[in-house]
């Protein structure tokens, strides 16, 4: 009885790894050694055959069990692919980061707003400022408006001091934000008041206020609000702090003594009924 020619199974099987290994130098993606793919198992299975006792073949209850098994594979897979693409599609209009490899092995890393998805041999592509990155090259999918928070306007930490006795403009360093996402105007309030726009300015990144902004604020330290029209509609209150000193009595915080002008008033009038009766 002859047995299976060992010299032609090992044949068959350094075939099979030659041929991944050539792919894998005209660049195509293989499987790591240690990973059984459905193209692999299949290959081995007809590998078997070929090879197989011909007056011993192998029972059909086992090349059933193997293609039931090789079934099973094609199915987990083809379900892969599937989940993988459909998780593609939902990162449509999701800013992402993709990260890339040279020739050269340099790494780079890649982040904008996913424009489409497309399906190119059953693998997924993203669509990033008119690029395609393969789907297994994304890193970060991240939330819009953390995505964005650099591109939005901005104000960094500034003390200003207003003086009635020597009024000049204060100036404030404002960025109006950039990528689309910046504004184009912004309104300003002091105290709950908004400021007339007549008395803002602006240019190159510097937001002037007239003093006479100021002539009716009270002397204290007082946040200014900064109101931006960009896509999140961003608010600053807390970043700019104007120290007043006005000595404008029209711009005198209110109290009691308006009270005790008018008693004064009201004795007044009654000294002088006193004096028309005693007359």
């Amino acid at each position: 009885m002859a047995g299976v020619n060992s010299n032609d199974l090992t044949t068959s099987l350094d075939e099979l790894a030659w041929a991944n290994r050539n792919a894998a130098t005209t660049g195509n993606k293989t499987r790591g050694s240690s990973e059984l793919g459905k193209e692999e198992f299949l290959q081995l299975l007809v590998c078997q055959l070929q090879n197989q006792d011909p007056l011993n073949p192998q029972s059909d209850t086992e090349f059933i069990s193997q293609l039931a098994q090789f079934s099973s594979l094609e199915q987990m897979s083809n379900m892969n692919s599937t989940f993988s693409n459909s998780a593609a599609y939902s990162m449509v209009g999701k800013e992402v980061i993709v990260r890339q490899t040279d020739e050269a092995g340099r790494v780079t890393e890649v982040q904008g707003t996913v424009d489409f998805v497309e399906i190119r041999n059953g693998e997924a592509y993203l669509s990033i400022d008119g690029k395609t990155y393969p789907v297994e090259d994304l890193v970060m999918v991240m939330d819009t408006y953390y995505a964005v928070q650099a591109y939005l306007p901005s104000i960094e930490e500034q003390v200003l001091s207003y003086d009635s006795e020597n009024p000049s403009p204060l100036k404030v360093k404002i960025n109006l934000g950039k990528n689309g996402y910046e504004a184009s105007s912004v309104a300003v309030s002091i105290n709950g008041q908004v400021i007339d726009k007549e008395y803002l300015s602006y240019k190159d990144g510097v937001l002037t206020i007239s003093p006479k902004a100021f002539e009716n604020v009270g002397t204290g330290s007082y946040y200014l609000g900064f109101y931006f029209d960009d896509p999140f509609s961003t608010t600053v209150t807390d970043k700019v702090v104007v120290n007043v000193a006005n000595d404008n009595p029209a711009a005198a915080e209110p109290d009691d003594t308006e009270d005790g002008s008018d008693g004064e008033t009201e004795g007044g009038d009654s000294q002088t009924e006193q004096t028309e009766n005693e007359a």
